[in-house]
């Protein structure tokens, strides 16, 4: 935790609120924590509720992606699409991405069959460009652990199948290693495959996969039952595997590989396919918090505002831009990556209510797509027995939750919040349980206190003590899930 900024006066309301949040953040299981709280109303001027360290750098987790997506909902518009093109030029056929996360083979198949019998005899060679991202398809940032679990892969401009296959065990004769099965064979095709694992009735070892860093290996071990498992496994040689699907594609064709900058004449369109809208893919990205779709939509930032620097950077660029046009105060955010894997990124909760404030102002249907308590995302087993009207985004990595978005109480003014929690040995569970303690403790304070308490404020640079209320009895009914014998680090 950094300080980021020197803290100046904002306004602070010393109520029975105060107290109660203290409470909760010094309960004995968040002692050794670290504490970062802004909650402010959705007015002009804002009224701040609760303030504690504020204006201190935390690590974000995936709130990050609210940056994010926020940079590229203001810059390229919620109906923006990323398309995948072939282009001819001569004898040649070219396929260019501009980093579509849903393509998948039977989408590029598809494409390949606009391509009728006739035209594909005017060329001879399939070039594959690979220069529509610069940079490196990895952030040096991220951990071996992160790609072990598939909570990322290589982002690179054709991403197909997400960059990831299923592995399927199956057991055979008891005391046999089980068999493997591949959805997708050209996946397959990069692995060697180690395969210690035992057939058996009665399992005393779980079954584990272990990638060794820089090797096409898979070590598969541990015993394996009648029921068949399956696990994600990412692709990391993403060229060889472009290189085999396009082979099939095109029989008969020479498929080649360019890794330069996009020429900028790459002869006459033939054929394309296009995404989903961008607000689609924003939605995605901050209701499921997918790793995937954020890096690769900050790296279309980038590559769309500057196509000669790597793209990820680039896309930072663009996104501090855009947060400087919200109203985010200078020095607020220090951006590593698009999806908050990085333990890099440092950002403020002010910095995350004033984009919040902005976007509500500028933008206000990018609301609509945070998480909502009970619906698919990563809200949908939380605050599921109450009635409450949030609208927000999640965070969590070893020691780290974070909560931040938009909490309508009844009769009240909309509220804006950012709580986050860094350096705690607790389980993602309990932290959670404290956030979500918080978010209750708000919004039955706001819907049940008498008007004069919303005025009743002051000068001040943190939240001090009040009247005492009862914390909310209220425990997460969220249980947090990981693939087979895949663990430690995860992010939702």
């Amino acid at each position: 935790m950094f300080l980021a900024n020197p803290p100046t006066p904002v306004q602070l309301c010393r109520t029975s609120l105060t107290n109660t949040l203290d409470q909760i953040r010094q309960q004995p299981e968040y002692q050794k924590a670290h504490w970062g709280i802004l909650i402010q109303t959705q007015e002009n001027p804002p009224r701040t509720l609760y303030d504690y360290q504020s204006q201190r750098f935390f690590l974000p987790a995936s709130t990050i992606k609210l940056l994010t997506t926020a940079g590229a909902f203001v810059h390229l518009g919620g109906e923006h699409r990323l398309r995948t093109v072939f282009y001819q030029q001569g004898r040649q056929l070219h396929l260019v991405g501009q980093g579509d996360p849903t393509l998948t083979t039977v989408k590029l198949q598809q494409l390949a069959q606009k391509i009728s019998p006739k035209q594909r005899q005017t060329f001879d060679t399939v070039v594959i460009q690979t220069g529509y991202f610069q940079g490196p398809n990895f952030n040096d940032q991220w951990e071996w652990q992160d790609i072990l679990n598939t909570d990322m892969v290589p982002i690179n401009n054709l991403i197909l199948n997400r960059n990831e296959s299923q592995l399927q065990l199956v057991a055979q004769t008891p005391g046999k290693p089980a068999r493997v099965f591949w959805s997708d064979p050209d996946a397959g095709r990069y692995w060697q495959i180690i395969n210690t694992t035992r057939s058996t009735t009665s399992p005393t070892q779980p079954v584990n996969i272990w990638i060794p860093p820089g090797l096409p290996q898979l070590h598969l071990r541990g015993d394996v039952t009648p029921q068949p498992l399956s696990f994600t496994v990412p692709i990391l040689d993403t060229d060889q595997y472009l290189i085999q699907t396009l082979t099939r594609l095109f029989p008969g064709k020479k498929v080649v590989l360019r890794r330069t900058v996009l020429p900028a004449n790459l002869g006459t369109e033939v054929a394309a396919v296009a995404s989903v809208p961008v607000a689609q893919l924003v939605a995605r990205i901050n209701q499921a918090s997918d790793n995937l779709y954020a890096e690769a939509l900050l790296r279309h930032l980038g590559a769309v505002s500057n196509p000669r620097m790597p793209s990820d950077l680039a896309g930072i660029q663009v996104v501090q831009k855009v947060l400087a046009g919200l109203g985010v105060s200078p020095g607020g955010v220090l951006q590593s990556d698009g999806s908050g894997l990085s333990r890099h990124n440092r950002v403020t909760p002010l910095a995350l209510v004033q984009m919040l404030q902005g976007m509500a102002v500028a933008h206000p249907s990018y609301a609509n797509s945070l998480a909502v308590p009970g619906l698919p995302g990563t809200l949908r087993r939380r605050f599921t027995q109450t009635d409450i009207d949030l609208q927000a985004k999640t965070g969590t990595l070893s020691g780290v939750a974070a909560l931040s978005g938009y909490l309508q109480p009844r009769n009240r003014p909309r509220l804006v919040f950012a709580i986050v929690i860094n350096l705690s040995e607790q389980p993602a569970a309990s932290l959670r349980r404290g956030i979500d303690q918080m978010v209750m403790a708000v919004n039955d304070w706001a819907e049940n206190s008498p008007p004069d308490q919303w005025g009743n404020c002051t000068q001040a640079a943190y939240g001090q003590g009040g009247s005492a209320l009862l914390i909310p009895k209220y425990r997460s009914p969220y249980r947090g899930w990981l693939r087979p014998a895949m663990l430690v680090t995860f992010d939702l």
